[in-house]
């Protein structure tokens, strides 16, 4: 094999391993997800204290995305890879010796920092991975991989979970799986993620940083990633949806929200980012998707909620599962289109990642206050949600288009 091809199948396996990395990092700090009754019945826990630890880990993130993202412009992305996961590791087997929740407010604390930090560099890394031409590609088959890890990595653990199950503390031996997972992903970085030869003219002082703040195209990807990840909160209601108007068992539901969470993602978002590749614009496959997002959701809000129409809601259930992924795959390559500077990766995806994920901090409350206050009706308000942000999101998306053509021509002359 030659030195180039070998070069070659190296970077593609790092870039595998990083991305399955990726795919694990958040199953800490969301631990309550899937392990929510274990959280409490063997760490102790309230209900108020599970919020609190996750408001503890929310707000850190908040604050230190923007920082973070400099911190990941300033020095070299390997070293912060392989530093978050390290600390990562530490903080999950600290975790797994049961501490007291004061501890555990000073573990999600650091969580937060660590997972910040992953995440703004692997984003930082997976763009520079591929061409301006490929970035649907490298962000698709990012997000499918990530749905790999997270699928698999989620039945382990609770394989895990059922071998230890009359054990003092099952989850501590969930998160001592979990540490040793970790520790395995960072050695396999350490040999396989490429050394920072190549300095990139990276921006030195904060002036310079400063300035990102004021490049229209990092606000305007921002507020895309916030519409589409937008849909996305609106979708997850689709579980108890199909249990509260069909009348569908929970266990059925479960395999459906499984499907939905983790098993749509490994194929759409690989194969709608090649496409867009092809396509040559980022924001027209997001323009194309977003328009599907429209019809979908107003078929959810048409459908008789009457127990034979079941089948029609799962597939466009799933079906706007594929779309949303698909978008998931998309979104952060629009970067290049918009005129984000490669060597501001980092401090854009910071300044992106504090706005497209404000959802998460009360998006949730607005739709649980519709069920709450409207019952069956109420999801008729989560489906409108889903159609008003995809039509906002076509809207950023032709602004967008317009602004990189006007960078493209200015460039030009």
């Amino acid at each position: 094999m030659s030195d180039a091809k070998s070069n070659k199948m190296t970077k593609w396996i790092g870039f595998i391993i990083l991305t399955l990395a990726a795919g694990l990092i958040y199953r800490v700090p969301y631990l309550k997800t899937v392990f929510y009754d274990n959280m409490v019945s063997d760490f102790g826990l309230t209900n108020t204290q599970i919020g609190l630890l996750m408001t503890v880990y929310s707000l850190t993130k908040t604050i230190l995305y923007i920082p973070g993202g400099i911190l990941a412009d300033k020095f070299d992305n390997r070293k912060m890879l392989l530093g978050s996961t390290g600390l990562l590791a530490i903080l999950t087997f600290w975790y797994a010796t049961s501490p007291g929740f004061a501890v555990l407010r000073v573990i999600y604390f650091f969580l937060a920092i660590s997972n910040v930090l992953f995440w703004v560099s692997f984003v930082k890394a997976v763009r520079l991975f591929g061409s301006e031409d490929e970035q649907g590609s490298v962000f698709g088959y990012s997000e499918g991989i990530r749905a790999v890890a997270g699928l698999i990595i989620n039945f382990a653990a609770l394989g895990i979970l059922g071998i230890y199950i009359s054990s003092t503390c099952p989850l501590r031996y969930v998160l001592i799986f979990y540490g040793i997972v970790y520790v395995i992903m960072g050695v396999f970085m350490f040999f396989l993620l490429p050394h920072d030869d190549k300095k990139e003219n990276v921006a030195t002082s904060f002036k310079d940083y400063i300035n990102v703040l004021k490049v229209p195209s990092v606000w305007l990807v921002a507020i895309l990633v916030l519409c589409a990840y937008s849909v996305q909160v609106a979708a997850e209601y689709t579980t108890t949806y199909l249990t509260t108007i069909f009348g569908m068992s929970a266990v059925v539901a479960g395999i459906v929200a499984t499907i939905r969470s983790y098993g749509i993602g490994i194929f759409s978002a690989p194969i709608i980012g090649k496409i867009s590749d092809k396509v040559g614009s980022y924001t027209k496959t997001l323009i194309g998707l977003f328009v599907i997002e429209i019809i979908f959701g107003i078929a959810l809000i048409a459908i008789p909620g009457k127990p034979n129409f079941l089948i029609l809601a799962i597939v466009v259930v799933l079906a706007l599962a594929t779309v949303y992924y698909a978008v998931r795959g998309v979104y952060y390559a629009t970067m290049g289109e918009a005129g984000v500077p490669v060597a501001m990766t980092g401090t854009a995806t910071g300044i992106i990642s504090v706005i497209g994920y404000l959802p998460d901090s009360y998006e949730n409350t607005i739709l649980g206050n519709f069920l709450d206050k409207y019952a069956a009706g109420g999801f008729n308000y989560v489906f409108g949600t889903i159609v008003i942000f995809a039509l906002l999101g076509i809207g950023v998306c032709f602004i967008i288009r317009f602004v990189g053509k006007r960078n493209k021509a200015q460039t030009e002359k």
